[in-house]
């Protein structure tokens, strides 16, 4: 585990940030199957026991497995646990609602805002200020915003693309700003385990946070499945497909967002501008896979190389930028 009083270190958080954002890229691919072909109640399930799988792999090392142990026998961070997996269920059953009544492209864009809102919880929470002027972070946030939905935009196909009068009735509708919390509570979320757990190795802190999530949800979710003669799965290709995304982003990438978060003395705003990497991660991710999975969509035009350009440009600016102002630890 990193000491608490080690100095900031912009170009290791830089790196760890590139990893996270490599590492979240892989879930969406790999639980494509999944999200087709099971309920809602069924994927929810599923994902939880994944993340319990992933609790003695988060757990290997004997320091993991001490601080966990420690962790969960203190009643007092019981408190903290619910509130961080309140925190994250408010975020899930937002975005749900969210996406059902607004077009995806509208909230991918809410969702691209993620680094805006990281930076203000950062300041708030954890007094953390931007480490560059605010015109340089606006000005990167705007330009890698502008790039992620370019890609974004570039893998909607042509017939459910839509016009822009589509997207004025849709953002009229007002369903949209059910969206607006969620990547407030995901910011949140990973500000306060870093706040509340420092002490604690960022692998057991987020196995804790893993424990306390499944230990509602596996148990509410079964029972319901079981009344409803829903607890049975044939599509194993899918589901192990899924678990391995799960267990690869879920676990090793919220592993390596912690350990950003400590590296940069808990700058959020900082880390998650890298997430505006995502989409274009994610794009080449599926690559390979489409030819295996067919119906993973996948597009190289003209309007995804402008935004991977734009979205690298801006971070390697960002990045520049954040090195020269706060010297390695």
């Amino acid at each position: 585990m990193l000491s608490t009083g080690r100095k900031i270190n912009y170009k290791l958080g830089s790196l760890y940030a590139v990893i996270t954002a490599f590492l979240l890229s892989i879930q969406e691919p790999f639980s494509f199957l999944a999200a087709k072909q099971l309920s809602v109640l069924q994927f929810v399930f599923l994902t939880q026991v994944a993340l319990l799988m992933s609790i003695p792999l988060l757990t290997v090392r004997a320091t993991s497995r001490s601080d966990l142990i420690s962790l969960l026998i203190d009643v007092r961070n019981y408190s903290k646990l619910g509130a961080i997996f309140a925190i994250g269920m408010g975020g899930l059953v937002l975005f749900k609602l969210g996406l059902s009544k607004a077009h995806p492209i509208i909230i991918s864009a809410i969702i691209n805002l993620m680094p805006f809102w990281a930076a203000l919880v950062a300041r708030v929470v954890s007094r953390v200020p931007i480490p560059v002027s605010p015109a340089i972070f606006f000005g990167c946030l705007v330009g890698g915003f502008l790039g992620a939905m370019a890609i974004a935009w570039s893998q909607v196909g042509d017939a459910a693309r839509p016009n822009l009068t589509q997207l004025a009735d849709s953002a009229l509708h007002g369903a949209w700003l059910y969206a607006v919390p969620v990547p407030i509570c995901s910011a949140l979320g990973g500000t306060l385990v870093g706040k509340w757990f420092s002490k604690y190795d960022e692998s057991a802190a987020v196995a804790a946070n893993f424990f306390v999530s499944a230990c509602v949800l596996v148990p509410v979710v079964g029972f319901v499945l079981y009344r409803r003669s829903e607890l049975h799965f044939g599509q194993i290709f899918a589901i192990i497909l899924m678990i391995l995304g799960t267990i690869v982003a879920a676990s090793m990438g919220r592993v390596a967002y912690q350990i950003a978060l400590t590296i940069t003395g808990n700058d959020n705003g900082f880390i998650t501008m890298f997430f505006l990497s995502i989409p274009a991660l994610t794009a080449l991710i599926s690559l390979p896979l489409s030819w295996w999975i067919s119906d993973l969509h996948f597009a190289v035009d003209r309007m995804f190389y402008i935004g991977l350009v734009v979205v690298s440009a801006s971070l390697l600016l960002f990045s520049l930028k954040a090195w020269r102002q706060v010297p390695a630890g």
